[in-house]
């Protein structure tokens, strides 16, 4: 059976400035009320539907978590890069309504990635990225979760380690543009004087 995927039309987010794009997280589920799933592999080359991916970045005392994709991870146009976000896609199987869906599979993704109690999670704003292919289909839901973090599940997809906020700098060159999307965010708005 095909992979069913969340995605929305790419028309919704026409008016949006590229980059980090601060709204209320209820517009976000205004907008996922418009969502539908397809079959992941046409959704893949799709630039008319943007799938919907939580990218939920973990904060444990002051560190942040920063993982690096190895090449058994499934996204081949992110292979051996770095990334502070955890998510995927979002499936029929976590719901059918499409906001029940994400919402479902939002910690669907984490507990299938990672090893961690959550305190608090906040919805900062989407990452609305056309420079590149893989993110010309895709929309992330760029989320902060307050967490206890234990480890990664999917030790062959990911390497990890924690690293202080103003580290992050350090390993922007080998991100992926999502993570440097949100660690620049997190820099302006995190690491104020």
């Amino acid at each position: 059976m095909k992979e069913k995927v969340l995605v929305v039309p790419a028309e919704l987010l026409k008016d949006y400035h590229e980059g980090l794009v601060e709204i209320p997280e209820k517009n976000a589920f205004e907008m996922l009320k418009m969502g539908f799933f397809v079959d992941r592999e046409k959704a893949e080359t799709n630039e008319s539907w943007r799938q919907t991916i939580p990218y939920v970045a973990f904060l444990d005392s002051g560190r942040i978590l920063l993982v690096k994709r190895t090449a058994k991870q499934s996204e081949k146009r992110l292979h051996n890069l770095y990334s502070i976000g955890i998510g995927g896609h979002i499936n029929d199987s976590d719901g059918e309504n499409p906001v029940e869906a994400f919402k479902n599979g939002i910690f669907r993704e984490i507990e299938e990635e990672i090893d961690a109690d959550i305190l608090n999670l906040k919805f900062v704003g989407l990452i609305n990225d056309l420079s590149k292919e893989v993110s010309r289909v895709h929309i992330g839901f760029f989320y902060i979760a307050e967490a206890k973090v234990n480890g990664i599940r999917e030790k062959e997809n990911f390497e990890w380690k924690m690293i202080d906020l103003c580290d992050l700098e350090k390993f922007e060159e080998g991100m992926e543009n999502w993570s440097k999307i949100s660690a620049s965010w997190l820099k302006s708005n995190l690491l104020r004087s």
